[in-house]
Formats: structure tokens, sequence, C-alpha cells
């Protein structure tokens, strides 16, 4: 059976959509609740015709699979921030957390959702507490966890930690707070679908995630409207990918899979093929094509009471768009859906190439507006971070990763959409180029920006990864870097919480990327037995905050002499 979700909207955890596939299920077998949309009339539809012929103008960034697919699918990276993510016992949770005062924000069939704050920053983050029973084993569980804790977008939601209760077979898993619902559940109010600037910028963003996914060797199978959740409860908040349950691994050249699973309306024409029919990573495209079609007619495109004509009208019918659903929407939007929805894998544009279409560029806000070097240019503070993070201690920078980690991602909202300004292919990372540019009116020279950007790529993969990105600017936000945070922060990386930080910790925290070069940084300043203590890792701290601020007010003053000399000139 389906396991339920470990990030479950937590307002909602009833799950409602997912499917329940027994062993060797086959399509006449799969059951599940419908998003509450009406099926639309075929009479009178338009047709929407694409080309298949694949234009020079497509940057392929990856290879084809053997289904023809021109997939995205790279090896896996490595992301810091997944060192970030640890597994603890029960003493650990109750040092930092308080559960006592929380409120129930739902409860599923495995477990309880509820909110739970940090003891020592007063921030609140939701606690999913998991019965492993429910979920198949230790194993399976701990395969989800691994998964979703290598992936660091702002799009994604973000896992902070799991503590395992193995007496009572339970674990509990600390995650960003979710309170605004799902993208489902809005559709309540939108019956006739979203116009299409607020549908082509949800769509970007969940593009942007799975394209972040894929390039991490990751394929999401569930993709639907009820696995996108808000942030809170405003309009335009922050939408977020989640359920990695039915996610699957792969690599390069190894992306088959033969699984029949997924949400019926959501499922590819492959899926309802015989058993051992392979399939790839497009299947993720279709589902994103068939959230478009709802977004934007409130209608799933293809629907019947019977599932087995269901299937049949999946595999074999065109996709049509019934006037009185569409006669309001555009071409493009229409040719978008289409290009994405074609019956064969291979005719299917990947991520890397429907970011980039007509309709996304045109009616999308992400990229509208201001770019990010004008943005830079009125945020001087954040462009001086960038600059100045080369130069600060090793331990300062980890720990400021740490804070930008452990910060609920709402707080860092200006500094996310700068990023995203700065993803300019939408990958969910920054490399040199998009980098090189966002700076451009900074005065820099190649030299120094390339020892810039190399120094906040600290996972050292040639890109600069979200969270990278926040811990770099995080100065900036001074009222976010307190006391409190950094405090939280040591106790993150007193991994055995003697009160001090030591060679084994960093290794504990960080793994493999803890090679004997960087802890010798990290613990340049140790006491003579190797030890960090908490007043020095403050004294570090504060110290680097301290000449983060000098520099702003030395920019400060030599603007105002600036003006004042062009004045009496």
């Amino acid at each position: 059976a389906k396991r339920p979700s470990l990030d479950a909207d937590p307002v909602d955890v009833s799950l409602v959509g997912t499917i329940q596939p027994t062993a060797g299920a086959g399509p006449s077998d799969l059951k599940a609740k419908q998003p509450a949309t009406e099926p639309h009339a075929q009479n009178g539809s338009h047709v929407s015709h694409v080309t298949s012929a694949r234009t020079a103008e497509h940057k392929l960034s990856g290879s084809v699979t053997k289904q023809g697919f021109h997939t995205d699918i790279l090896a896996e990276k490595s992301s810091h921030v997944s060192g970030l993510v640890h597994e603890s016992n029960m003493k650990e949770f109750l040092s930092k957390y308080d559960a006592k005062h929380g409120t129930e924000l739902g409860r599923g069939a495995c477990g309880t959702v509820m909110s739970v704050r940090n003891i020592h920053t007063d921030e609140l983050f939701a606690m999913k507490t998991v019965n492993v029973a429910d979920m198949g084993s230790w194993d399976d569980l701990q395969n989800e966890i691994e998964t979703q804790r290598k992936l660091d977008h702002p799009n994604i939601c973000k896992i902070l930690e799991s503590f395992a209760d193995k007496r009572h077979g339970q674990v509990w898993i600390v995650m960003e707070l979710c309170t605004g619902g799902s993208l489902v559940s809005r559709m309540k109010d939108h019956r006739h679908g979203y116009g299409e600037a607020a549908a082509a910028t949800l769509i970007e963003k969940m593009l942007s995630a799975t394209l972040y996914c894929h390039h991490h060797g990751i394929v999401h199978r569930d993709i639907k409207l009820d696995n996108m959740i808000y942030e809170d409860e405003r309009e335009d908040a922050e939408l977020k990918l989640i359920d990695f349950g039915f996610a699957q691994r792969v690599r390069p050249g190894h992306e088959t899979m033969y699984d029949q699973l997924g949400t019926p309306s959501y499922m590819a024409p492959e899926l309802w093929g015989h058993r051992d029919t392979p399939y790839d990573s497009s299947v993720d495209m279709w589902a994103l094509g068939v959230v478009t079609y709802m977004l934007l007619s409130g209608q799933r495109p293809f629907h019947h009471s019977d599932k087995k004509e269901k299937a049949r009208m999946i595999r074999e019918d065109p996709l049509r768009f019934p006037d009185k659903d569409w006669d309001h929407i555009s071409q493009e939007a229409k040719d978008f859906c289409t290009a994405l929805m074609q019956k064969r894998p291979k005719e299917r544009l990947p991520a890397s190439e429907a970011i980039h279409h007509p309709w996304i560029k045109k009616r999308s806000k992400i990229h509208h507006g201001q770019d990010a070097a004008n943005i830079l240019v009125k945020h001087k503070e954040v462009a001086q971070a960038l600059e100045s993070y080369a130069e600060k201690d090793e331990l300062a920078k980890l720990a400021l990763e740490v804070i930008a980690f452990e910060t609920p991602p709402s707080k860092f909202e200006e500094l996310r959409l700068l990023f995203q300004k700065m993803d300019m292919d939408g990958s969910g990372t920054i490399d040199f180029s998009e980098f090189k540019q966002a700076m451009s009116s900074q005065g820099i020279s190649l030299e120094r920006l390339e020892q810039i950007f190399n120094s906040i790529d600290v996972s050292h993969n040639g890109e600069v990864d979200y969270t990278e990105f926040l811990a770099a600017a995080a100065p900036s936000q001074h009222n976010l870097v307190a006391r409190t945070s950094i405090k939280s922060a040591f106790m993150s990386l007193d991994r055995d919480g003697d009160g001090y930080i030591t060679k084994e910790d960093i290794i504990s925290s960080l793994g493999s990327q803890a090679t004997e070069v960087a802890i010798k940084k990290y613990l340049a300043h140790a006491d003579e037995e190797g030890r960090v203590s908490f007043m020095a890792f403050k004294m570090s701290m504060m110290s680097e905050l301290a000449s983060t601020e000098a520099k702003k007010a030395e920019e400060h003053l030599f603007r105002i002499s600036s003006g004042r000399q062009g004045s009496d000139q």
C-alpha cells in the first residue's frame, strides 16, 4: 500500500488523492479519491496540435532514454545541506524542542502532525509522528527521509531533522511549517481556473522544483495538486512540492522504471499499460501538464467514472480544450499543456525546455520587473555580504549555513526572491554565469568574482545551492542572525551534546564532506584539546558579524562623502 507522506499538509493530513495499489496491481485495481472537479464535455472541443520535431533552439541538458525522452536526469550531486539533516534520539529532541505546548494540526493514518517550538530560537516548526509499521519498514522510512534530505530548493518542503523512538516504533520528523493548505484545496475558490499569469507563475515554480529533482537523480512519480502546499495563508504565499513517498532515485542511462503507481488523473499513458511496461522521468512532465490543465480550466483533461474507460481515454483520446472552459485562454497555454501531455514520452518537453516555453516566459511573474543586478544595486548590503563571505572564518561560514538551514524560509522572503531572480534557467541553483550577471553592477573584477563564487559554493559542485546562498547573504539580515540563533547553531554542531564542537562532531555533521583539511579550518579556534567551546564559537560569530556591520558603515560613509564631493563640484 502507498505509505502516507512524511510531509503531509499540516492543515489536512488525510492525504486526499492518494491511491492504494496492491502488489502487482493493474490499472483496474487502482482506487483513488479525485479532486472535486467536474468532467467536461468533448463536443465542440478544440484539439491543439504541436509539432514533435525538436528545433535547434532546444537546449538539452541531459541525454535520451530508452523510450526516446530527452531527459534532464543527471548524476546525483552532493549538497552540503544534506549533512545538516540528522537522525537523533528522543533525548536530543526534548533538549531542543517544546512539544508540550504545541497545537495538533492534523491526524492521518500513520500518526499526527503538530506544531513544535525551538526552545532556543522560539521559531515554530511542524512535527510529524510516524508509526513505522504503517510506513512499511525502518528502511522504507529512512529511504524517503534520505531522498528528501538531499533536496535544497525554495519550492520543495524541507526536512530539518528526524528523531527515532525505536521502543515505540515511531519516528518524529521536524519540517518547515506550512499552514496555507494545498493547491487542490484552493481550487475550490477557483472552480473555473486561475488566470494565466497566476497559473504560469505557479507552474514555473513547480517546473523549477521538478528540474532540480531530475538534475539530482530523483523522479517524484506523484506530482499533483494535492502535493503542492502553500507556506502560509496569503494568496501569493510560496508554493512547495511535497510527498516523496513514491520518489525513485535514478542515474543517467539507468532511469527505466516499471512500478505502476501514482494518482489516476495524473498518470501518463504508459503507466496504464502491462505490468512490465517501462517508463522514465517523463511521467513527471505529463503530470505537470495535467496540473497546468486543471489550474487553467478547473477540469480534469481525461475523466470517467469507470476506471477502465478512464485508462482508455488517457491512452488513446486526443487532448481536447472544450470551448466552454477554454475559449478565453490563449493558444500558447493550450500548446504548453499539449507539449507536456504527448502520448509518446519521446515527444514530451523535459523540464529544462518547458520552463523556457513562450507561455511561461510571457505570463509568469517570476522574472518580470527588476532583474537581480538592479535589485543588488538598491540593496548594496546583500552584495557586500556576498563579497565579504570569502574572508569569513570557516567555522563562521558553517554556522551561518546552519542558521540559514534552521531559520523558517518565510523569514528569508526577500533573499528567496533575489535567489529566484538570479536563477535565470530555473534549475534551482546559481552557476557562475548567473552569479556574474547578477553582480555585474558591483564593480568587482572577474578574478574576484570567481573567488567569491567559489567561497559560497561550499559543496564545490560548481553551483551555489539555495542554503549556501542564504548563508552568504544572511549577515545582511542582521535581525535574523541573533544570539539565540547562534546558540541553536552551536547545539546543532555539537552532535554529542558535551558542550564543545570537536573533530568527531564535524565528521558527524558533514560526513564524507568533512576532509582533514576542512576539519582543521573548522577547528581553528579550538583549545589545546581540539575543542571549540560555545564562548569561542560565539566570539568568532560576533566578530564576523561586527566586521560585516563595519563594512556597511564604511560604505555608507563613502556614499555620503561621494555625494558631498559631487555637490561641491
